[in-house]
C-alpha cells in the first residue's frame, strides 16, 4: 500500500502536469489564432502591394519550402498564368477576391486573391506551416514549466513530509504509551486538521478506560462472589464424606446438589453479564416479534412453574402486538425476558401468579412482568440494579445479577426499567418501556 506522502506527491505532480498540458493546448490554439490573423494580414498586404510586372516580382524558384515561403501567382486579363513564385506548388485561383482555403499538392492552403487593373494576384501560405509554427511557440512556452517539474516534485515531497510531522509525532506518542496509560491526548497542541482525529481517539481512550475499569471491578466482584459458593461446596463435600449412615449421606448429597446448582447458576449469570457489558452480543438491529419471544420464554419455564403450582402466562392483550413490532437484538431481549421470569418465579410462593403483559402506543412498546411474591422494598428498588446486590431478609438464593443484566440489555435498546408494587399492592411489577422504531 502506498504511503500518504507518495500518494500526495503523485497526485500533485500528476495534477500539475495535467494543468501544464491543458495550458499548453490553450497556448497552442491562442498562438494559432493570433498567427492566423497576422499571416492573413501579411497575405493581403502582399497581394495588394506587389507589382504585377515581371520586373518587380521576385525571382522564380524551382523548389520551394512551404514552411518558409509563400506562393505568389499572377493571372493576366485573359486568365493566363503569367507568373508563379515557385514551380513546386501550382494552385488554382480562388473563386472570388478575398480570403479562401484551397486544397492542392497534398496540403491545405490559405490564400488571398486581389484584382488589380484586370490582373489577378493570389498569395498563398501552407496551413500546416502555420500550425507547426504555433506548436513550436507553444512548446517553447511550456519548456520552462516542464523543466521545473523535478524541482517541484522535490519541494512537494519536502513540504508534505513537514506537513505529516504532527501525525508522526502523534503515532510515536501513542507507541510510547503503556497499556494502562489511557489518559487523553493533548488536543490543543495538534493542528486543526488532526484535532477531530485526536478527539475521536480521546473518546475511544475514555471508553476503553471505562471498559477496563468495569472489567477489573467485574472480575474482582466475580471472584468474591464465587468464593462463597465454592467454599460452601467444599464444606458440604466434607460433610458428605463424614456421614456415618445412608440417611446422613443422602441429605448431604442433596445439599451438595443444591449448592452446585447455585454455583452453576451464578457462573451462567456471570457469563451473561460479561457478554452484555462487553458488548460481545451486540448485533445489527433486526425486527423482533416480542410477543412470540415472550411465549417461547414462558414455554421454557412452564414445567418449573407447574411444579410449584404457579400460574404463569400472558395477559390477553397480544392482539395489538402480532408480528415483529420491535427493532433490536433478539438474543439480548430473550435474556431480558428470561431473567425477569426467573426472578418472578424464584420469589413467588407456591400457588402464586406471574403475569406477562405487553401493550403498545404510538410512542412506545411496554413489557410488564408482575408477580404476587415478596416484592422489593421501595428503598431498595434502585440498588437492586447493582451487580451482586441482594436485599436483606430473602430466603431464596440468587446471584444478584438478574436485574443488573436486565438494565444492561434495556440500555442497549434505549429502554427504561422501573419497579413498582404488584397487583393489589403485593409482589413486584417490572415495567420495561421500549421506544418505537
Amino acid at each position: 500500500m502506498r504511503t500518504m506522502r507518495s500518494q500526495l506527491l503523485l497526485g500533485l505532480l500528476s495534477g500539475t502536469l495535467a494543468c501544464t498540458l491543458v495550458a499548453g493546448g490553450a497556448i497552442y490554439f491562442k498562438v494559432l489564432e493570433e498567427s492566423n490573423e497576422l499571416f492573413d494580414y501579411q497575405l493581403r498586404q502582399m497581394a495588394t502591394t506587389l507589382p504585377t510586372t515581371q520586373a518587380g516580382l521576385p525571382a522564380r524558384r524551382e523548389h520551394g519550402d512551404p514552411e518558409e515561403e509563400v506562393v505568389i501567382q499572377v493571372w493576366d486579363r485573359s486568365g493566363r498564368l503569367g507568373y508563379i513564385s515557385t514551380t513546386a506548388h501550382v494552385l488554382p485561383a480562388a473563386a472570388r477576391p478575398g480570403y479562401a482555403t484551397l486544397t492542392g499538392n497534398d496540403d491545405t492552403w490559405r490564400v488571398y486573391l486581389a484584382e488589380r487593373g484586370g490582373d489577378r494576384v493570389q498569395v498563398a501560405q501552407s496551413v500546416s506551416a502555420r500550425e507547426e509554427l504555433a506548436a513550436r511557440l507553444a512548446l517553447r512556452s511550456l519548456l520552462p514549466f516542464l523543466a521545473m517539474l523535478p524541482i517541484l516534485g522535490v519541494l512537494i515531497y519536502a513540504v508534505v513530509g513537514r506537513g505529516l510531522t504532527p501525525l508522526t509525532r502523534l503515532a510515536q506518542a501513542l507507541g510510547r504509551r503503556s497499556p494502562s496509560d489511557l489518559q487523553p491526548l493533548a488536543e490543543r497542541d495538534q493542528p486543526p486538521e488532526l484535532r477531530p482525529v485526536v478527539a475521536a481517539m480521546d473518546d475511544l481512550l475514555l471508553r476503553l478506560d471505562h471498559a477496563l475499569h468495569s472489567q477489573r471491578a467485574f472480575v474482582a466482584d466475580a471472584a468474591h462472589e464465587l468464593r462463597s459458593p465454592l467454599t460452601a461446596l467444599q464444606l458440604q463435600l466434607q460433610l458428605a464424606e463424614r456421614a456415618t449412615d445412608d440417611v446422613q449421606r443422602a441429605a448431604a448429597f442433596t445439599k451438595l446438589h443444591q449448592r452446585l446448582d447455585r454455583a452453576i447458576h451464578l457462573v451462567q449469570q456471570l457469563l451473561t453479564a460479561a457478554r452484555q457489558e462487553g458488548d460481545a452480543g451486540e448485533a445489527a438491529p433486526a425486527p423482533v416479534d416480542l410477543l412470540e419471544l415472550a411465549r417461547a420464554c414462558i414455554g421454557e419455564r412452564y414445567d418449573q412453574a407447574s411444579a410449584r403450582g404457579i400460574d404463569l402466562g400472558i395477559v390477553e392483550t397480544e392482539a395489538d402486538l402480532d408480528g415483529p413490532c420491535l427493532s433490536g437484538n433478539a438474543d439480548g431481549l430473550r435474556i431480558l425476558v428470561g431473567n425477569l421470569l426467573d426472578n418472578a418465579l424464584r420469589y413467588t410462593a407456591p400457588g402464586g401468579r406471574v403475569d406477562v403483559t405487553m401493550t403498545q402506543t404510538d410512542r412506545e412498546i411496554t413489557l410488564q412482568v408482575a408477580d404476587d411474591g415478596i416484592g422489593i422494598a421501595p428503598a431498595e428498588r434502585e440498588r437492586v440494579f447493582d451487580r451482586f446486590y441482594r436485599g436483606a431478609g430473602h430466603a431464596e438464593w440468587g446471584s444478584g445479577l438478574g436485574l443488573s443484566i436486565v438494565r444492561s440489555v434495556a440500555n442497549a435498546h434505549r429502554a427504561t426499567v422501573t419497579l413498582d408494587d404488584g397487583p393489589a399492592g403485593r409482589g413486584l411489577m417490572v415495567t420495561v418501556r421500549f421506544p418505537r422504531r
